[in-house]
């Protein structure tokens, strides 16, 4: 994409404000909200794509978690691992959920994680790195659809979504970049569903390329099970979980700070933050990308608005539909520094 596309981004972006479509951005969420609450089928921007995923599987050394996995397995079990703290005490600020305007759900799920993983790798592994800004969606996003997919794979999908794997190839191979002005011309500052349609059509522009690939992420693996999740987590790895499960939401959350699972389909990729294995009932805090207020009801551990808890055998669920991934910039989870930034 050359920079006279990109301006036109940025035009786009001052008539949305202008003509106050983010109104209709917020509508267009609402419209997810409705379709949970009454147990319809929601398309929140993740694509069933099982052939793109072997393309994954294919062109990556050790692919599976359970490849990489023996120093860490089991580690998780009977523990309390919660990682969204470590992020609040970096940013120094409560953590609000991210809001998507629009069906890149994959996006906000894979850059909330890569944001858990550098305060994580900051506060808790002493890694030689600063926190200087989130993740920017709408490359992960404009990456993922058009440089991995359509490019590498001649992949394109009708309106929005990607797949988990294009996801976290994109951040392996390319990197990411951050909320924050690039090179005098660009600025993701402020997140914008325009500009993340618009990216998802036509690519990350070629002049940001090379500063994507100054921060990859070191290694993406496929998590197939509670148990892998679980020890991922407990060792300080987010993950992107990708699937269709579906939840009830019409009463909220329950007594204890769950979600009952549904048997109508959402089209989700939403992000892993938190396991309880101690608990009578085992379970993972799962965050959306719908804002604060989108489910009520009780909490457990000081959990952030916009998150529930789902049960292991929900997580597992999820897992096993081979599209969820965990997130590390230690290849093979070694405990060594690596510079992310």
């Amino acid at each position: 994409m050359d920079r006279r596309d990109f301006l036109k981004v940025a035009g786009i972006g001052a008539f949305a404000s202008a003509v106050n479509l983010t109104g209709l951005n917020s509508q267009q969420l609402h419209a997810l909200e409705i379709a949970a609450i009454n147990e319809e089928v929601v398309q929140a921007g993740w694509v069933d794509d099982p052939q793109v995923v072997r393309y994954f599987v294919r062109d990556n050394t050790n692919p599976y978690l359970s490849q990489v996995n023996s120093a860490i397995l089991g580690t998780g079990k009977g523990q309390v691992a919660l990682l969204w703290p470590f992020l609040e005490q970096i940013t120094n600020t409560r953590f609000v959920p991210h809001y998507q305007e629009i069906g890149d759900c994959v996006s906000h799920g894979f850059g909330l994680s890569v944001d858990l993983l550098t305060a994580i790798q900051i506060l808790k592994r002493n890694s030689p790195q600063r926190w200087v800004a989130e993740a920017a969606t709408e490359i992960i996003y404009g990456g993922g659809r058009i440089e991995i997919a359509a490019q590498r794979y001649n992949k394109r999908w009708w309106g929005d979504g990607m797949t988990g794997t294009v996801a976290a190839e994109f951040v392996k191979a390319f990197g990411i970049l951050l909320r924050q002005p690039y090179l005098k011309k660009w600025d993701f500052s402020e997140y914008s569903g325009d500009v993340a349609r618009l990216l998802g059509k036509q690519g990350v522009p070629d002049e940001l390329e090379p500063l994507c690939r100054i921060h990859p992420v070191g290694c993406v693996s496929l998590v197939r099970s509670w148990e892998e999740a679980r020890d991922c987590i407990y060792n300080g790895y987010p993950i992107a979980l990708c699937s269709s499960q579906g939840f009830n939401i019409r009463h909220g959350r329950d007594k204890d700070g769950f979600l009952n699972p549904s048997r109508n389909p959402w089209m989700h990729c939403m992000c892993l933050a938190g396991i309880d294995d101690s608990y009578s009932r085992s379970g993972g805090l799962i965050i959306n990308s719908w804002g604060s207020t989108w489910v009520k009801g009780p909490k457990r551990h000081d959990q952030p608005d916009g998150s529930f808890w789902a049960d292991a055998s929900v997580i597992d669920r999820m897992c096993k539909q081979g599209d969820s991934v965990a997130l590390s910039c230690y290849a093979g989870y070694p405990r060594q520094d690596y510079i992310l930034w």
